[in-house]
């Protein structure tokens, strides 16, 4: 159901009438946002209002007398559903789907309407419930996900996000049993009979290898009585089973059948992967009773233009990259993942931890938190089955919450799935009344229970009581935690030199000392792609890919510390090297004295232009990453070429002797021309009229490298059975538009016909760049149009652009000099220059652990001042303050008393002139208050 929607972006009376003429409706296909925007379009600036989305249909009267639903994947934020004007259906939060019945208001052999009004605006009362402004990525909007019409009998096996029961609906999949020479596999099958006659059925349940052979089966007969439902419990016993594994994912698929007098009355199939797994306090996590080190990234779901509204052939190549990438692990932050992301993750063996929405918000109101338990017994139900997922966040994401919702979480997901199998984890672990209500900790320090609580940010060494893992790492602090792609080549550097550090254990002590604690199971990076965030007017960069998913050097360095012994045929080679370098100018060290290589290999040589400039072993280079390398990660080699030589560098990784690896570099030159890179990672494109390909213009120099400095303006065409997203729209500059890093990047969206799609990219001064891809036939069956006008809307029909933010201009503004600052002492290393030195990621901590505590700027004279800006330590702490001015220091006028977390840390007005400005800390949530930076304008 995915094509022949129409769409109007805004409000409007009765849109889900019969009569209303919708012609000038803009023609849409799923999945959908309901507004393109540009791809940095950070600080609240993209369409957060309503839209009505209509689709007709007509269903022959040979379905009359089945169940006919619809089940929508994810509609952002909430919807209204109407079946020929009558309200069918709504449905509260857009990261988790539902299914509405339809089967008694269609009209057989007639055209339907079927209608959605969909609500982006701010609700308090959904899950996540921050508004917009305020949070660290974006909701986007629409019907963002896929949409399918479902027909089926009137026995059926149910859908577990339609049925309200406890470990149930659907199909529950479960393994009493696991080794490498039986596995006994429980599936639990909750059937439904809708018809008035009671019914005896069998029950035929198979798995079937990866060849299609019947490896065990099962076949139980079951009394189903009239209107009532039942769940069936099969087991299906399979000697010398093949065990799921992140590095060997083998799928069986169990199908299920329900037959009576030979008929099958409804059937299903999925894939399943058994495997077991088993967290410890000393040695972290196992799966199939094998220690697993977790290497995992932080991922948004997030793309340029289409936000969230992304084909399942994305999410799909997203999980090639990651696994590409070095990882064995993903944390889906902070909300449940489309279901063709987690499909794909059980395929290809990237382990998975899920999240209850949440990002630093909670509302004690009733129906918040109502609307929190249904989503995580959604979450659930809907993902139990995927061998993939390991772990399940009860946690609100970086929030402050009662005892009693930490252990009423707990509960429901153990209820929701009994067994040894269910591990919860807190992303944040607050007072010791919540110890026991989470398996798995994030943070843990030292203290503990000092004063009630664990969360700190003392400077000690660390304890650990459950099993241990850092969720979040690599942002914040450091030389360089985020870097643009169009950033230098040392800047690229820098970023992956901080990170090694922060993995050797030097990093932000909240991280756990990460590879050097000896508790540490695992860690996720943040993050692994860039993002547009609703809280910042600039593009979060802490990714090791850009937003269009293009690697920066840090992508290779995490590369790196994969096993060169593991191989994955079609996905990855274990053994690797990479020139983090361009060799581009004497300018930079990482062309001259510091030229980083990252390899996972036991020794790696370098040369330029043919000539070695050394060769160094792991063994020598271990000393420098003990940490890294105990943990099964690699050591970074790093040389000096004793001066710069334009060329080519050349780095071998060796392995027993024997070269494995190569990578090459060369030093850019003039743009000459254009490649255009149709990057399908081997996902082959469909024509369903809904896939969607990316593609990237790479501005190259005559010999083919990349110029990455370059500023062209590419213009872009497309030709034969694909459209250019975003074409002719010039607001969101897909076409033409500027290079960055010497890339431009667009989206194709596939036809309903399959055949060769074109892609001709143009720039003033290079030459022009052309590829080509043939599309696939759709072998899925389309829901029938029914009768309508033509929609001749077009894509930029009500447009809503917001006004640039007034803390958007303070921040381009200059910040005042600031004569002298005074508190009432400083912790060593951490001095109270820190806070007026311009950097937001040096910091002061007070010296004592007391409260109030008092900072006091001196600008040496009267002046006015506009804004201030507060920068506080800790992102996920909450400090209450007060702001005071004055001009002579004697007598104070108070600004404003707020309470906020780290993160907030927008301009707030000031608007007088001072000489003085008075900060005073009363409170903290955790440890020793701190300051990152107070700015004024």
């Amino acid at each position: 159901m995915n094509t022949d929607w129409a769409f109007y972006r805004g409000e409007i009376e009765k849109g889900a009438n019969l009569k209303l003429n919708d012609e000038s409706w803009i023609p849409v296909v799923l999945p959908h946002v309901m507004q393109l925007e540009k791809k940095h379009c950070g600080g609240n600036s993209i369409y957060d209002g309503t839209g009505w989305y209509r689709r007709y249909f007509t269903l022959s009267n040979i379905y009359k007398g089945k169940r006919v639903v619809v089940s929508f994947e994810g509609v952002m934020t909430n919807c209204e559903v109407y079946l020929n004007e009558e309200k069918v259906a709504e449905h509260y939060g857009g990261y988790l789907g539902f299914t509405v019945d339809l089967t008694e208001h269609i009209k057989w052999d007639k055209t339907n309407l079927l209608a959605v009004k969909v609500t982006a605006g701010h609700d308090p009362l959904t899950p996540p419930g921050k508004p917009q402004e305020r949070m660290d990525f974006y909701y986007y909007s629409g019907i963002y996900r896929d949409v399918r019409m479902i027909i089926t009998e009137n026995v059926y096996i149910t859908d577990p996000l339609q049925e309200d029961i406890t470990a149930g609906g659907g199909q529950f999949v479960t393994f009493p049993e696991v080794s490498r020479r039986h596995a006994c596999t429980h599936v639990a099958t909750h059937v439904r009979n809708k018809t008035s006659k009671d019914l005896s059925v069998d029950v035929l349940s198979q798995l079937i290898d990866d060849s299609g052979i019947v490896v065990a089966e099962t076949k139980n007969n079951f009394w189903l009585e009239k209107q009532s439902d039942q769940c069936m419990s099969q087991e299906l016993q399979l000697d010398n089973p093949k065990l799921w594994h992140p590095y060997t994912p083998y799928l069986y698929t169990l199908r299920t059948c329900i037959i009576q007098h030979g008929n099958i009355l409804d059937e299903t199939s999925q894939q399943i992967g058994i495997r077991t797994i088993r967290y410890t306090v000393k040695d972290g996590f196992f799966i199939n009773g094998e220690k697993l080190y977790l290497r995992g990234a932080n991922r948004h779901q997030a793309f340029p233009h289409v936000g969230d509204a992304a084909a399942n052939s994305m999410q799909e190549r997203d999980v090639i990259g990651l696994k590409r990438g070095g990882y064995n692990a993903v944390r889906a932050a902070h909300y449940p993942s489309d279901p063709a992301f987690l499909d794909a993750c059980d395929r290809y063996g990237l382990l998975v931890v899920e999240c209850i929405p949440g990002w630093q918000f909670y509302n004690p109101d009733s129906i918040f938190i109502k609307r929190l338990y249904e989503v995580g017994k959604g979450m659930i139900r809907r993902d139990r089955n995927h061998p993939s997922v390991i772990l399940w966040e009860t946690a609100l994401n970086e929030s402050r919450y009662p005892v009693a919702l930490a252990k009423g979480l707990f509960e429901m997901a153990h209820a929701e799935y009994p067994g040894d199998q269910m591990y919860t984890a807190g992303d944040y672990f607050g007072h010791t009344d919540m110890e026991d209500y989470y398996d798995v900790f994030y943070k843990q320090v030292s203290k503990f229970p000092k004063d009630g609580d664990v969360m700190s940010n003392y400077l000690e060494d660390f304890i650990s009581i459950k099993p241990l893992f850092t969720r979040e790492w690599g942002d914040g602090v450091g030389e360089k935690p985020r870097v643009s792609l169009v950033e230098n080549e040392e800047e690229q550097m820098k970023q992956c030199r901080s990170r090694l550090e922060q993995l050797n254990g030097h990093g932000y002590f909240d991280w756990c000392m990460l590879d050097a604690n000896p508790y540490m199971g695992g860690h996720f990076v943040w993050s692994y792609n860039d993002y547009a965030r609703g809280s910042e007017d600039e593009t979060m960069y802490s990714g090791v890919v850009d937003m269009n998913r293009y690697p920066k050097f840090s992508y290779f360095m995490l590369q790196s510390m994969r096993d060169p012994s593991i191989s994955q045929p079609g996905l990855y080679d274990g053994a690797m090297v990479f020139i983090a370098s361009y060799n581009a100018s004497e300018k930079y060290v990482s062309s001259t004295s510091d030229i980083m290589v990252f390899s996972n290999c036991d020794e790696v040589r370098l040369y330029r232009n043919g000539k070695k400039i050394g060769t160094q072993t792991r063994a020598e280079r271990t000393p420098f990453y003990q940490s890294i390398v105990e943990k099964g990660g690699s050591p970074a080699f790093v040389f000096n070429a004793g001066g710069y030589e334009a060329g080519t560098l050349e780095a071998e990784g060796v392995i027993g002797g024997k070269v494995v690896a190569r990578h090459r570099v060369t030093t850019p030159g003039k743009a000459h021309c254009l490649r255009v890179n149709i990057k399908t990672e081997n996902v082959a494109p469909v024509a369903d009229g809904s896939d969607m390909i990316p593609v990237y213009i790479i501005v190259c120099d005559q010999h083919g490298s990349r110029v990455y400095d370059s500023n062209l303006k590419v213009n872009i065409r497309v030709f034969g059975e694909g459209v250019l997203i975003g074409d002719t729209i010039s607001r969101i500059g897909v076409t033409p538009q500027t290079v960055e890093g010497g890339i431009a990047f667009a989206w194709i969206r596939t036809t309903r016909k399959a055949g060769n799609i074109q892609v001709e990219a143009t720039a003033e001064g290079v030459s022009k760049g052309k590829a080509e891809i043939t599309t696939t036939p759709y072998k899925g069956a389309y829901l029938p149009d029914g009768v309508h006008g033509t929609f001749n809307g077009k894509e930029e029909d009500n447009v809503v652009v917001k006004s640039s933010s007034w803390q958007k201009r303070i921040l381009s503004k200059p910040c005042l000099k600031v004569a002298g600052v005074k508190t009432e002492g400083f912790q060593k290393g951490y001095p109270v220059t820190n806070i007026i030195d311009q950097n937001d990621r040096s910091w002061w901590f007070a010296q004592e652990d007391i409260l109030p505590q008092t900072v006091v700027l001196d600008l040496g004279e009267k002046t006015y001042v506009e804004a201030s800006r507060i920068v506080f330590q800790k992102d996920s702490s909450s400090y209450r303050h007060k702001v005071e001015t004055s001009e002579d220091g004697k007598h104070w006028q108070e600004l404003y008393k707020r309470e906020c977390t780290g993160w907030e840390f927008k301009p707030m007005k000031v608007d007088r002139e001072i000489r003085y400005f008075r900060v005073t800390i009363e409170d903290v949530s955790e440890g020793r208050v701190g300051l990152g930076e107070i700015t004024l304008f």
